[in-house]
């Protein structure tokens, strides 16, 4: 018990750390130069966070979701331009598309904004307002977004702008983010759904006449059989080879401290990535290659700087290890080189089940009795996941016998449902084909 207090203690002091560094960054980023010059008239704005940009194309962070989606509409000719939450820094040329930095916009709206508040100025004038510079320089038509805010849902709805959330994740079991307790005005018109849990869980906010489209995932119908040739050079990756079976380890954010709400995840894991059994596994049979693969979040955030320095060391001690390379390629190639995966709770289960590859659970509050134990039973009934708590011969025996199976293409190959949430947009829109 002693020793779990002082994990408990070490956890708090590193997220007390990770987030003093955090704000420390937040100014930084506020007082460099940022690129609001390049923003011109859109008809689509793209959002989203360094977090949603794990992936490398052509020398550039690439947003598989957010990138796929403004792809297409590029494609059928719209004017599309992407700009970054605050605080990212993958921007600018950094980016694919060009993700332009408005760091340094934030931050003075927030100040003056802070200003106003605290000498009452607002009673007198229009309090100033970071989206309301961003709506008037790029007067777009539909906004699509991972994370959208509620000031920017408030404010594209009284201009008459369609905000689009765009779910980064797949299963969901609840509503997420509090939206539930937002008001109606504070919400997107529309979701876009990657599965049909999840369109089933947000389903009660139909009440606020939100649109919910369940389509396929944008990025991972890439990888389908048929459009293979289609794929850049760069994610026709084979690793790992002259071992006798390749193994993923996908690694979950919530275990090191950074569990926010969901404090049932706190003190699972003494290193907040992996077991240390799983650890003794690796260490032990060296005749498999394992694959880790940080979370997007852990990978993007200064924050986990002590925790990717802990697996680094980790992997360099472990010849038979890497972690990397299989981080930054996207998750359908590396599934594509593996036999299995195994991990505590992540989502990432969906995506290898597309590529036929097996997945193993470990976290106790998604096995029998545990708070979320009805999370993956989708998979579970399907055959393409297995939960259990850990278990040194179990593992081992998993490991070993785990091999590939049949492809879970769900509704991957759903292009009707993709093209009936298009056309509900440029109807609702006024948005007109080129």
């Amino acid at each position: 018990m002693h020793g779990r207090c002082l994990l408990s203690l070490k956890a708090k002091m590193n997220l007390l750390i990770s987030k003093f560094r955090f704000y420390l960054d937040v100014v930084k980023m506020g007082l460099s130069a940022d690129q609001h010059k390049n923003l011109i008239k859109c008809d689509l704005l793209f959002i989203c966070h360094d977090a949603d940009r794990p992936l490398k194309l052509n020398g550039a962070a690439y947003a598989p979701l957010i990138d796929s989606v403004r792809e297409d509409f590029e494609q059928r000719g719209f004017k599309c331009i992407s700009v970054a939450h605050y605080g990212s820094k993958l921007t600018g040329s950094k980016a694919f598309g060009y993700s332009i930095s408005l760091n340094r916009k934030y931050l003075y709206y927030l100040i003056i904004g802070k200003l106003f508040t605290f000498l009452r100025l607002e009673t007198f004038f229009q309090m100033p307002n970071f989206y309301n510079y961003l709506l008037k320089k790029t007067t777009p038509k539909v906004i699509i977004a991972i994370g959208t805010t509620a000031p920017l849902c408030k404010l594209a709805r009284a201009n008459g702008i369609l905000v689009v959330e765009l779910l980064h994740g797949t299963g969901y079991k609840f509503i997420p983010w509090g939206w539930d307790k937002r008001e109606a005005n504070n919400l997107p018109n529309l979701i876009l759904s990657l599965d049909e849990t999840s369109s089933l869980s947000l389903s009660p906010l139909l009440r606020f006449d939100i649109k919910i489209f369940t389509i396929p995932n944008p990025f991972l119908k890439r990888f389908l059989p048929t459009k293979f040739d289609l794929l850049p050079n760069e994610w026709k990756v084979v690793f790992g080879n002259g071992y006798k079976k390749k193994i993923l380890i996908s690694l979950s954010w919530g275990y090191w401290g950074d569990h926010d709400e969901f404090t049932e995840f706190s003190d699972v894991l003494t290193n907040g990535l992996f077991y240390d059994e799983l650890a003794d596994l690796i260490k032990s049979e060296q005749n498999i290659f394992w694959c880790f693969r940080l979370h997007p979040v852990q990978m993007a955030l200064d924050k986990y700087r002590d925790l990717r320095k802990f697996l680094d060391d980790f992997v360099k001690s472990n010849i038979n290890c890497e972690w990397i390379q299989t981080s930054n390629l996207p998750l359908p190639v590396v599934a594509t080189n593996c036999s299995g995966n195994i991990t505590m709770a992540s989502m990432s289960s969906y995506d290898v089940a597309a590529m036929g590859v097996p997945s193993l659970m470990l976290c106790p509050t998604i096995q029998q009795g545990g708070i979320h134990e009805d999370w993956f039973e989708d998979l579970v009934n399907e055959g393409y996941v297995t939960k259990h708590g850990v278990d040194r011969l179990f593992l081992k025996n998993w490991v070993q016998s785990t091999e590939k199976i049949e492809p879970r293409l769900s509704n991957l190959k759903d292009e009707g449902g993709w093209e009936n949430a298009v056309e509900w947009l440029l109807s609702e829109s006024g948005l007109k084909r080129s």
